[in-house]
């Protein structure tokens, strides 16, 4: 199974089978529609989104609600070497599902080619296996008193934005439907919930985002982990390279600035928002909607 666990290969077959399935329901069998046109990206979302709700409740479950994680008498050696879940689900996810189906989405299906994105998710894979223990001489986990955070906690942030990624102007078929002037009650209908909906997510995706993604999880990098990460690694465990260790404290700090980052936009947005706007042209205004609303984890 190698660089998978049984568990990630699972869930990463599994959810190239559910892909396959609903890109042929919504090519062949569902209604005209503007999922008919982007039947492999529409198929995609219907797959991301219980992934996201299973994530956040297992990371939210395990990072606030499970008492061994609050032990005053914990070191940064336990937390990083101390803790072992070979079935955990959210890194499973995150290197099954992310290897097996969702990088190569993005060469599949023309919607998701981002090469940004691709360099996120092969980063995530990478630290998740890492932290599954691929390169340990003896599959010693690393740092797994994280990973719900990391690969739990923020992904409430996901499940707003798989919704409102789909009504993004850059998928042009599904926002010429929602903007369209329909001509039947039903569609009309539809479509006004759908816009009302779509508004309350953005500004919920805005402040989960920026709570989650744009401050709580540089806070815990920089100020646990990472500091947990290097002390433990002066005396790490036999058979566990000296390497993983720099390797995951580069990596987190990595990502740590890069939601730091993506919250800065986002912050701006909400900021113009508020202020009523700043008088740049509509075109200006669509391509940082862009940079914002595009990016996915």
């Amino acid at each position: 199974y190698l660089p998978l666990s049984p568990l990630a290969t699972q869930i990463g077959i599994a959810c190239l089978v559910a892909q396959a399935a609903f890109t042929l329901i919504f090519r062949k069998i569902a209604p005209n529609g503007p999922w008919t046109q982007l039947s492999a990206f529409t198929a995609h979302q219907v797959v991301a989104l219980p992934l996201m709700f299973i994530l956040t409740y297992i990371g939210w479950r395990d990072w606030f609600f499970d008492p061994n994680k609050y032990d005053e008498g914990l070191t940064a050696t336990d937390r990083i070497f101390g803790y072992s879940n070979p079935n955990d689900i959210p890194l499973a996810v995150g290197s099954g599902a992310i290897l097996l189906w969702d990088i190569p989405m993005g060469f599949i299906s023309p919607p998701l080619r981002d090469p940004i994105m691709w360099a996120h998710h092969f980063g995530m894979f990478i630290v998740s296996s890492t932290m599954c223990g691929l390169f340990c001489k003896w599959g010693n986990m690393l740092g797994y008193y994280y990973g719900a955070l990391y690969f739990g906690v923020i992904e409430l942030s996901s499940i707003l934005l798989t919704f409102i990624d789909i009504w993004h102007p850059k998928y042009v078929h599904y926002y010429k439907w929602l903007n369209a002037k329909h001509s039947d009650d039903k569609s009309i209908a539809l479509a006004k919930l759908l816009k009302s909906v779509n508004e309350v997510a953005r500004i919920l995706f805005a402040l989960s985002f920026l709570a989650l993604r744009g401050m709580y999880f540089p806070y815990v990098s920089f100020r646990h982990a990472v500091p947990d990460l290097l002390v433990a690694y002066e005396n790490p465990p036999d058979g566990v390279p000296k390497w993983t260790g720099y390797f995951l404290a580069g990596m987190i700090s990595l990502f740590a600035l890069l939601q730091a980052y993506w919250g800065l936009l986002i912050a701006k947005q909400v900021k113009k928002a508020l202020l009523g706007g700043d008088g740049k042209d509509e075109k200006s205004r669509s391509r940082k909607k862009r940079d914002i609303y595009g990016k996915r984890d």
